[in-house]
């Protein structure tokens, strides 16, 4: 019979051969899984990162570091890393190289969030350049900028180059203490705002949809085939908070209207009565003139979809005034 199960560093083990492991030290726990770069324990209601498995396929060569895209409100990678940042916690570690084709991976050791960075700042920079490498912002648009990692001989390291929102500095068992960086540097308001918002839209998206299914003042539907009219998710209260992000990204706080009604909405120039359902225009004459003949036969007009509107989400449209 078996009795070692520790997962000891430069170890070279199968997942099934970790998950037995780990499940034998954590018999409460449900079972590890691998997804992707990351595969904490995936829930908004805990901050705990179990394991993490990272392949250089699509993290490079760099044991240390991890380039972080694609947050999301379920995974939350940003307030995970920031806690783990805070208390100096350790988690489960492991990698595995491209040139491990027999699928295994190397047991990293009990490892700590050293620093988050941003890939804009100079400290980014620094700490690439003091290994031979450069991170190049290949493309930026108005919502994602598109970085390709080169190692020292100048090859990219990405396949293609990749949204990066931040980068976790990790401290292991199996590497020196980092270098070129801050021990406890985090990611600033910029970065912050930008994930959060970014990682809490999608679920907003998808609970305004289940809810109403069409445009709240009309009734159009929102369907598979058909790309027009749109429908679109707006928030009623588009308030931020002290990180940038929007204070209040509840269902309660949003709506689903027609992408040129939402328009509309969203400048001002309608709004619906919190307590009636009714569309109202902006009373002064000049906003009203400006608007087409079309949308003014609306005024007075209770909404289309106002039975499903909870009373948290008309409170909400009263408090506009």
């Amino acid at each position: 019979m078996r009795f070692n199960y520790d997962l000891l560093p430069g170890e070279q083990l199968a997942f099934d051969e970790i998950a037995l492991r780990y499940a034998q030290q954590h018999p409460d726990e449900k079972a590890l899984t691998v997804r992707g770069l990351l595969s904490p324990s995936t829930s908004h209601r805990t901050l705990r990162i179990r394991a993490i498995f990272a392949g250089e396929e699509s993290n490079s060569s760099l044991e240390d570091l991890l380039f972080i895209s694609d947050d999301n409100e379920r995974k939350n990678y940003l307030r995970r890393f920031e806690h783990y940042l805070k208390s100096q916690e350790p988690f489960a570690y492991f990698r595995r190289s491209e040139a491990q084709r027999d699928n295994l991976w190397q047991v990293m050791g009990e490892s700590r969030v050293y620093a988050m960075i941003d890939p804009h700042s100079a400290a980014a920079q620094n700490l690439l350049a003091s290994r031979g490498y450069q991170l190049v912002l290949m493309r930026e648009d108005e919502n994602e900028a598109y970085w390709q990692l080169f190692d020292p001989q100048m090859h990219p390291c990405f396949p293609l180059s990749r949204r990066i929102q931040f980068i976790v500095v990790l401290s292991t068992p199996q590497h020196k203490v980092p270098t070129a960086v801050m021990a406890g540097m985090e990611v600033g308001r910029r970065v912050k705002a930008s994930v959060l918002q970014r990682a809490s839209q999608a679920e907003f998206l998808a609970a305004v949809k289940a809810r109403y299914g069409g445009c709240v003042i009309t009734g159009t539907r929102l369907t598979e085939r058909h790309s027009w009219p749109w429908v679109e998710a707006c928030h009623i209260d588009r308030r931020q908070n002290e990180e940038g992000g929007l204070a209040d990204n509840s269902v309660d706080n949003g709506l689903f209207l027609r992408s040129d009604l939402q328009r509309l909405f969203i400048n001002k120039m309608i709004s619906i009565d919190g307590d009636s359902g009714q569309i109202r225009f902006h009373p002064d004459a000049e906003i009203q003139q400006s608007i087409s003949p079309y949308y003014q036969a609306l005024e007075g007009q209770v909404c289309a979809l106002w039975e499903a509107v909870p009373l948290a989400t008309r409170q909400r449209l009263g408090a506009l005034g």
